[in-house]
């Protein structure tokens, strides 16, 4: 039987923080990760097919960290609380990438095919796509120069003599 990783545990290894690890981080109540999970991307949830959580006391029934006073009406107070729109907008933000990462890979398998405006929009979209890229490679090389290297010598004083 061949080991399933490097390490030769057998057990998965993964450094990638995960999306409860990184809004646990961000709201550091579970409740509220729980909550913005349900919301924004259930099927990161631990479901059960037996058992799927498909209502708000579905959720609440799951998981012991909603309380009895916890209702969602309480819950979707928090979502005016800046913390938990920033965690959202993060959530909001994989989901993007995710589907546009599908998009890619839906143009890219029709201009296989021969699709000649498949083929036009895959370039476009291969432009902007990996676009945001170049710029993130630009503000880590910016990231790099020291404050020393910044700083303006130049003297601009001004004195006025008549």
């Amino acid at each position: 039987m061949a080991n399933k990783n490097a390490n030769g545990s057998g057990k998965p290894v993964c450094t990638e923080t995960s999306i409860y690890q990184t809004l646990k981080a961000m709201l550091h109540t579970d409740t509220k990760v729980y909550y913005v999970m349900w919301k924004y991307c259930p099927e990161y949830l631990k479901d059960h097919e037996s058992d799927p959580i498909m209502t708000f006391d579905d959720l609440k029934n799951r998981y012991r960290v909603f309380k009895d006073t916890i209702t969602e009406k309480t819950c979707e107070k928090y979502m005016l609380e800046e913390g938990v729109q920033n965690a959202v907008l993060w959530v909001l933000k994989r989901l993007h990438q995710k589907k546009q990462i599908e998009l890619y890979n839906a143009y890219y398998e029709k201009a296989l095919g021969g699709d000649v405006q498949a083929f036009k929009a895959f370039e476009d979209f291969s432009d902007k796509f990996f676009a945001e890229n170049k710029e993130n490679g630009l503000v880590a090389l910016l990231n790099n120069v020291s404050e020393e290297d910044l700083e303006d010598k130049e003297d601009y004083s001004y004195t006025y003599t008549e």
